[in-house]
């Protein structure tokens, strides 16, 4: 008898239980409300890494992204031959000549050339170069290390597109049209941000992929002699600068030569009345 009881007394407490636990389940499921998808802000709508902006995840970079710009600048015996081998080398390496420019071409022959060339072949071309010189005047190397801002340009564009989608999902759900209004306009100021960083990101992609090498030559003309054809020249020169020059003074003193005139011209007409009064 004693068994039977405890036996349904347990049994009792484990309905009892039973009860309270789905008392407790329809309790939060009734109690459980929906949010409104039009009610959500830009500051509900967050993308993945804006919740711990602070925190970097922990990149591994496995391809170090380099930025390579020199310059170097040597003599030469013959411009034109530099010149040549210059073009030969550079599409040799699937370069090409982005700017070029020649200064002081008749007293000292001075050309530049700006050349971009891939970055694997930056280095053989620079090789080549110096084997061609044998020495450099000068010679100024600078590479930039652009990884860890590619890595932080790449995840933040990531997270952009993320918020982006997000925003998508929200217009297609949106029923009124001020609730459209606000939800493309910031579906328009993520894209700007989008474009301004896939922009960022193309020129970087194109300074990693091309390397810069400015290339200044010049040749050296040998102190010569008097040469009368060049001194002639010199001469009808600087003689006709000075030509005009004189006729730019006499054109800007007018003001004297109107007074002049016309203190001559009273001269002459008192000289001519004073002559006409005695012969009479």
């Amino acid at each position: 008898m004693y068994k039977q009881i405890v036996i349904s007394s347990i049994f009792a407490l484990l309905i009892f239980m039973s009860c309270g636990k789905s008392k407790d389940a329809s309790t939060d499921t009734t109690g459980y409300s929906q949010t409104n998808a039009m009610d959500l802000t830009t500051a509900d709508i967050t993308s993945p890494g804006d919740k711990n902006s602070s925190s970097k995840p922990d990149e591994i970079i496995t391809e170090r992204k380099l930025i390579k710009h020199g310059e170097v600048s040597f003599e030469t015996k013959s411009i034109i031959e530099t010149k040549t081998f210059l073009l030969k080398a550079i599409s040799k390496n699937k370069g090409y000549i982005s700017n070029e420019r020649i200064e002081d071409y008749r007293n000292n022959p001075t050309e530049i050339l700006t050349i971009r060339v891939p970055n694997s072949q930056f280095d053989v071309l620079l090789n080549e170069i110096g084997t061609q010189v044998g020495e450099f005047d000068s010679k100024k190397i600078d590479v930039d290390d652009v990884s860890e801002e590619f890595i932080d340009i790449e995840s933040r564009l990531k997270n952009k597109k993320q918020l982006e989608a997000k925003y998508q999902e929200l217009l297609a759900k949106a029923s009124s049209m001020d609730d459209i209004l606000k939800i493309e306009k910031e579906i328009t100021n993520i894209r700007e941000d989008i474009e301004s960083t896939e922009g960022r990101l193309r020129y970087l992609n194109n300074q990693v992929g091309l390397s810069t090498l400015i290339v200044t030559y010049y040749e050296e003309k040998p102190a010569s002699g008097f040469h009368f054809g060049e001194k002639i020249s010199d001469a009808l020169s600087s003689g006709g600068t000075g030509f005009l020059m004189f006729i730019i003074v006499i054109i800007n003193l007018w003001p004297l030569w109107i007074i002049g005139g016309a203190i001559w011209f009273g001269i002459r007409k008192y000289i001519k009345h004073k002559r006409n009064t005695i012969k009479k």
